[in-house]
């Protein structure tokens, strides 16, 4: 497929792929199908996806460093005095392929680079509706010496060009201003509610949660029992481990709105019973620290100007100019635009929750890679606090770049150095294989159990009903894309539809993106909820989205797993590299698989020990009971007054 094209023409098509014609090879944007000569981009970087990672990683740490007269990017980007720059917070930073689809498409564009110097095309055509990819293949053919055209599709209506121009003129930095607003609004009902207490004993812990996964009854009545931390409750009982905890909240569809979980969670902190010290983070968010994040945001407008320059011809790290294109628009917004003021309000809000802590010897966050964690442990470190350790409650995707950092970003000291936990725990094989990735020193990983799925203790112990030979029990398990989710339901009811045999089809929805079957009509389906370990015995496969963890649950359960890739997007599944798993980028490949389980040929895949688990928590009670010597800002501070 990759045979060179000495004078031949290359069309690169992010739409339908035309008919082949003679000299012509064409590589697919979209989609793992490669059919009549078509070169699929998303395969190619399945088979080179080590290689490619490393490159995306060195060009975010190369862009950093970038020198824009005599300073480097990193070193513009710092808040005043802090010893902080939000180059950490940036959009290119954290890499994120939940907000948008930009990490994407710099893999793609770095794929196509390795294809174009392969291929070595007489010409290049590119067709696409986006501009941003148009102007990106054309500057990779430009720094190569090869003519490109660009062409649109034609297939986004103009009604949608309208409205997207129409947004387009919004001035960025109105949009951040509106954004400060809205967040002092929806907020609201925690501001000014901080805790009746904080412990200061040295022997307290403190932890910085997500307010989610809670049973609604419990919390509703003044009960704290997140599956974050499920079964950590009773070991911090049994060895009288005084806690605080700093909560933040995220939308989901089984938690009521903002004011109701502000009353839960007081109910939770005045609750005596052994619970710790509850308070939500926006408790801290004041007129004062809206004033700081104002004053803040202006003088950043100011030094943002410069900034502007970053992507601009010749400036940027080598060989990688034809990235900017597709990160321009978010570098943009993170400069004066809607996440320009969002880091400023998380940066802030951490500064006052911190300093109004006592002095903390140890900590826990949970671990996302989130843009805000750097300004969270930048936080902590200003106000003096001890040991900081990051807890992954999920597994770690292979293209879960927020994960990610290149060994020299990390090692690099300095003035603005990247902000990190002292340690990070490690509790499943997909955390193994990134911190190995990383080049992450052994000393700075503590290995404990996973909490969130220690309901999967036994799980491959379940008796399943037998197969049936006349019916095909698939359980469907759903993701929270609603958009991934119509079109993995779209390619099985294409796939069903050839089958010659009947299935039961049965769904069970993620918790927070709820699925109709009135939307699906092709598709006869009922809908399933409830803890997977008592679903899995009654089917004979699961057919999983590559973007939710439950295809992990059914695997250890025994089931075959067959998983939908996104024909828009990277394989983000956990399961990625596990031998015996299939993926299906096609509808034919779908159909396969599901005859094969059916007619017994597809293995279940082995993946001993995925998640570290022990009901004792013996992993975490070695953690805890670690002594050590706390450090001298941490010893100065102890006797520190309890705030209230």
């Amino acid at each position: 497929m990759t045979d060179q094209l000495p004078s031949g023409h290359l069309v690169i098509c992010d739409g339908d792929i035309p008919p082949p014609s003679a000299g012509t090879t064409c590589v697919s944007w979209n989609g793992y199908a490669e059919l009549d000569g078509v070169i699929s981009l998303l395969r190619y970087v399945e088979e080179h996806a080590d290689r490619l990672r490393n490159h995306y990683l060195e060009w975010v740490d190369d862009l950093g460093q970038v020198e824009i007269g005599d300073r480097r990017v990193v070193d513009l980007m710092a808040v005043g005095s802090t010893g902080f720059s939000l180059w950490w917070m940036s959009s290119i930073f954290e890499k994120s392929f939940w907000n948008t689809s930009t990490m994407a498409s710099v893999v793609r564009l770095l794929a196509l680079d390795d294809l174009v110097g392969t291929l070595a095309p007489g010409r290049v055509t590119v067709v696409s509706d986006r501009s941003e990819i148009r102007k990106a293949v054309r500057r990779l053919c430009a720094a190569r010496g090869i003519p490109c055209a660009g062409r649109r599709v034609g297939a986004e209506s103009v009604s949608a060009l309208v409205r997207r121009g129409l947004v387009g003129m919004v001035p960025r930095p109105l949009m951040a201003l509106r954004t400060l607003m809205d967040h002092a609004l929806s907020t609201r009902p925690a501001h000014g509610r901080r805790p009746g207490r904080w412990d200061g004993s040295p022997d307290a812990l403190f932890l910085l949660s997500c307010f989610g996964h809670l049973d609604s009854d419990e919390a509703a009545s003044g009960r704290f029992n997140s599956r974050y931390w499920q079964g950590l409750y009773e070991v911090f009982r049994e060895t009288r481990t005084p806690t605080n905890w700093l909560q933040y909240h995220v939308a989901m569809v089984d938690l009521p709105e903002f004011e109701t979980m502000v009353e839960w969670l007081e109910r939770i902190d005045a609750n005596n019973d052994d619970q710790g010290n509850h308070v939500f983070l926006w408790s801290y968010f004041s007129m004062g620290v809206m004033s700081r994040v104002l004053g803040r945001w202006i003088r950043q407008l100011v030094v943002g100007v410069r900034l502007r320059k970053l992507g601009t011809q010749g400036c940027g790290p080598d060989g990688r100019d034809h990235l900017w294109p597709v990160v321009r628009r978010e570098w943009l917004d993170d400069l004066r635009g809607e996440r320009s003021m969002r880091h400023q309000i998380w940066l802030a809000t951490f500064e006052e929750a911190c300093s109004d802590l006592p002095v903390q010897r140890r900590g826990l966050y949970l671990y996302e890679g989130q843009s805000w964690e750097r300004a969270f442990v930048h936080a902590w470190r200003s106000a003096g606090h001890g040991e900081l350790v990051g807890v992954p409650h999920a597994t770690i995707r292979f293209w879960d770049l927020r994960y990610y950092v290149h060994p020299r970003t990390r090692a690099r000291g300095g003035p603005y150095a990247l902000p990190q936990p002292d340690r990070l725990v490690r509790n499943n094989v997909t955390a193994r294989a990134a911190f190995k990735a990383m080049d992450f020193p052994e000393a700075s990983i503590v290995d404990c159990e996973s909490l969130r799925y220690a309901h999967l203790i036994g799980i491959d112990q379940i008796e399943r009903t037998e197969t049936s030979v006349d019916l095909l029990r698939i359980l469907v398990l759903g993701e929270i894309r609603a958009s991934a989710m119509r079109k993995m339901l779209a390619m099985l009811a294409d796939a069903l539809s050839g089958l010659e045999f009947k299935v039961d089809l049965a769904v069970k929805p993620h918790p927070v993106s709820p699925i109709h079957a009135a939307d699906h009509p092709r598709l006869d389906f009922r809908i399933v909820d409830g803890p997977l370990s008592g679903l899995v015995d009654e089917f004979d496969m699961a057919y999983s989205s590559n973007g939710t963890s439950a295809g992990v649950d059914v695997l250890l359960a025994g089931l075959p797993v067959v998983v939908w890739l996104d024909e828009d997007d990277l394989n983000l599944s956990d399961l990625w590299g596990l031998p015996d798993v299939r993926f299906v980028g096609e509808t034919q490949d779908l159909a396969d698989s599901l005859c094969d389980v059916r007619n017994g040929t597809v293995a279940v895949a082995e993946a001993p020990e995925f998640f570290t688990l022990d009901p004792d928590l013996s992993g975490w009670r070695r953690l805890l009971a670690e002594s050590r010597v706390g450090s001298a800002a941490v010893s100065d501070r102890r006797d520190h007054d309890v705030r209230r």
